[in-house]
This record gives C-alpha cells, structure tokens and sequence, in this order.
C-alpha cells in the first residue's frame, strides 16, 4: 500500500527558536529520531516555543510513527522512530515527518516496515536533491510498504519486539560489563602504581625491545611468502588481544627489511594508532610503525598488554614532539611502569581476561540476535511467512 494511504503524513514546519508571546514546548528533534528506535519520557527534549496551531498540528501522540525526511545522501532518509507514550506538549520539530497511522495500520508496524531493505530502496529513489536530499509530498504517495492484515501486523510487531528487547538487554549487559572492565583497570592497575611491594621499571628493562621494517614493494620476490607481516592499521581492526594472522605475508628474502618475533610478545603502534597494541601467538614480523616488547620469564606478556591500556594518552603526548607524530626508542624504552611480583601479575591478567570474554560473549550473543532479527524481517516483512489469526 502507498504510504500516504496506510498514514496521515503531517510534515513538520517547527524551528527551534524561542518567541517571545509563543507558547512554552517540548521538542523532539531530528537527533532525537535519528539515534533512538523510541520516543519516550527518557529522552531530554529540547525547550522551544510554538504557537498555538503549531501544538494543535504538529503534537505528537503514543502510536505515532517519525522519520527524517531531509539527509545530504539519499540513502539516509526515511529513519523511523516510534512515539511509544504520549507526552504533554511535545512537538515534532522541522525537518521531520509525522506518519499517523489510520484504522488499518499499527504504528509498531509501519515502523518496523520503513527499515525493510525493500523499503529503504523507495525512500532512495524518491528522494529529491543535488547538495541536500528530501521527501517531498509525492514521494509518500509513491513509496509502498507491504501491508498485511491488522491481525497479522499486530503479530509482526510483537514478534520483532522480543527481539528488540533481547537486543537492548544484552546491549546494556555489554555497557554494564565495560564499565565494570575500566573500573577494574583503575582498581587493580592505575591506583596502585605507587604501591610499595610494587616495583618501577622502565620499558627497556621488561626485555628485548624489537623494531620493524617494510621490506621493497619493488621486488616481488619479497612478498606472498608464508611469514605473517603486521601493519599498524590491522591492530586498528582488532577486537580481541590476540593476533594469530595478517593481511599480507612476506617471503624469507623479505624478512631481511623486518623483525621476525616469537609468539607471545607485546606489540605496540608507536606511528599513526599510537598506543593500540596486541599479542602475537605465532611467530610473525612487524613494520616500522611498531615497538614491540618480549618480555622476560619475569613478567606477564597478558599483565603488560592490560597496563598499555592506560598508557595511550601518554604515548600519544610522547609522539606530539616528533616530526612523523611517532614515539622514538629511546622515549618508549624510558618509560617507567610499576610492576608486581609474577604471581600477582597472573592473578590481574585472569581476573580481566575474565570480564574480556564475558564481553566478548556478549557482543557475540548481541550480534546472533540482530542476525535472527533480520531474518524474522525478510520472511515476515515480504510475506513468506504468514502468522495466521
């Protein structure tokens, strides 16, 4: 069905200026719309004024449906959010529309249909501009959502909302574990760096400090060999400590530019990513944007990677003075941390590897459920799969 049909399209004129005589307002702005799936109580709504017509047209009211209808790419137009409460005196404010469902439309609905693939297509090819694109009144009556009984809608919508739920849980879950992972690097790391059963050491005393190289683009003979080769903008990418392959690899003739490492080392962008760093669990070598430790026997590679996390703003100040924004030998292997006995070491490292991989878990769960949602979307949002009454 023609969206201007399975809705009252109300397309807001609300700025967000104060007037003096205009009355006092809520505003639900285009940041609003864009960065919330709902529309709520919880949000901080900006304060305007409106005049009277302004509140009695534009008011918004729970079951409503908001989407953006102004973007510089067409392919980012159309975001929907759903009013799921009505709210005193909040106003839809400019560069929004309003999609107010009729008698044979759920608002839960259309909203969950306005992000099918198929949808978002229409919103693309109707949208209007060169500089800034947007939805102009013919454009809602030549975008279709697919438009099943109200039943059947109503169904849909209860179906995707468990997922939703499951997917803003875990996600908080995630939020929740993450503060508790920095609170804990504070707790076991940070604040007792001046402990005295600690001891200060510099970074050039932990082990062998290794630098890399790039061996000749020129010579083919170097490359596509069978020795990982690391690059600064990979352990950019990295989600996880540990790196156990690479892009790129290199040949023996190759390894005459670089460093080849054992496993087990601590790997840190000194140039560009300063301060990201990772362990490597096969031999492999390094470029030039790399210090890299390799501990003695006496330290824990896991607790050094843990402490690096609080050393990046300082790396990054240390770079600052350098002509390539890079952290010299001399200034990474002078740098003094605290470091306790072994047994210690280990003990810290579990507990946050702990906490890691309940992280990691979670991400993992979060990413399943988003999975199962899209498809639960393609099959019901297109009709392949019916919910009968």
């Amino acid at each position: 069905m023609r969206l201007a049909d399975a809705c009252e399209v109300i397309v807001s004129s609300v700025d967000k200026k104060t007037v003096n005589g205009e009355l006092p307002v809520k505003l639900c702005n285009y940041t609003d719309v864009y960065y919330n799936n709902d529309i709520g109580c919880d949000i901080d709504f900006m304060a305007a004024t409106a005049k009277p017509l302004e509140i009695e047209k534009f008011s918004l009211i729970e079951g409503d449906v908001i989407i953006t209808k102004d973007s510089e790419t067409p392919d980012d137009i159309g975001v929907p959010s759903y009013v799921k409460e009505t709210i005193d005196n909040l106003l839809c404010g400019y560069h929004l529309a309003i999609l107010r469902p009729n008698k044979q439309t759920i608002g839960k609905y259309v909203c969950y249909a306005l992000t099918s693939p198929r949808v978002k297509y229409d919103f693309y090819r109707f949208a209007n501009g060169i500089t800034r694109f947007g939805l102009t009144t013919e454009s809602y009556q030549k975008i279709r959502i697919p438009l099943p009984p109200l039943y059947e809608q109503k169904a849909i919508a209860s179906l995707l909302e468990t997922w939703d739920t499951a997917i803003e849980k875990t996600e908080s879950l995630i939020a929740a574990k993450e503060k508790q992972f920095k609170w804990l690097l504070k707790t076991l790391i940070r604040d007792r760096q001046d402990n005295p059963e600690w001891r200060k050491v510099k970074l050039g005393e932990l082990g062998a400090i290794h630098s890399g190289g790039t061996p000749s683009t020129q010579d083919s003979s170097n490359w596509n060999g069978d020795i990982f080769w690391l690059t600064p903008s990979e352990v950019t990418k990295l989600s996880e400590k540990y790196i156990d392959s690479t892009e790129r690899q290199i040949t023996s003739k190759g390894l005459s530019s670089t460093t080849l490492l054992p496993e087990n080392c601590l790997i840190v962008c000194t140039r560009a990513t300063i301060g990201n760093c990772c362990i490597n669990t096969v031999p492999m070598a390094i470029n030039q944007g790399f210090k890299c430790i390799q501990p003695h026997k006496s330290y824990s590679v896991t607790f050094l990677y843990y402490t690096f996390q609080l050393l990046k703003a300082w790396l990054v100040r240390l770079s600052c003075g350098n002509t390539f924004g890079e952290v010299s030998r001399k200034d990474f292997t002078n740098i003094i941390i605290s470091v306790p006995p072994l047994f210690e070491q280990k003990a810290i490292a579990a507990h946050l590897d702990t906490i890691q991989q309940e992280i990691y878990l979670l991400k993992q769960l979060a990413e399943q459920y988003r999975t199962q949602k899209r498809g639960l979307m393609q099959k019901l949002l297109t009709g392949k799969w019916r919910i009968r009454n």
